[in-house]
């Protein structure tokens, strides 16, 4: 991955596998403090669209399953201030395959 990819924020929409994986690779490889910043950033983002869907019943969602999946976020996230990046991306990794 290009360090022009790396360092930015990317837009995060939606909750799907896809999406981790692509932070989770990002996260592996942050090494600065603006790369732990960014990858801080896409992981709210995460939290915030798995709280959504934890919090406001639809059709075919498993709440308990989403409370769960923002609950292991907010433990990915809780490693990026530490510069834990492997850690991190570990925990996005397996939430991914739980999507």
């Amino acid at each position: 991955m290009a360090n022009n990819e790396r360092n930015r924020i990317h837009d995060v929409v939606e909750l799907t596998r896809e999406t981790v994986l692509e932070v989770a690779e990002r996260t592996a490889m942050a090494d600065t403090f603006a790369d732990y910043i960014y990858r801080e950033s896409e992981v709210d983002a995460l939290w915030s669209l798995a709280d959504i869907a934890a919090t406001r019943p639809q059709p075919g969602v498993d709440l308990e399953k989403m409370a769960r999946i923002r609950d292991r976020l907010q433990e990915a996230h809780d490693h990026l201030p530490e510069h834990e990046g492997a850690q991190a991306a570990a925990l996005l990794k397996d939430i991914a395959n739980d999507l």
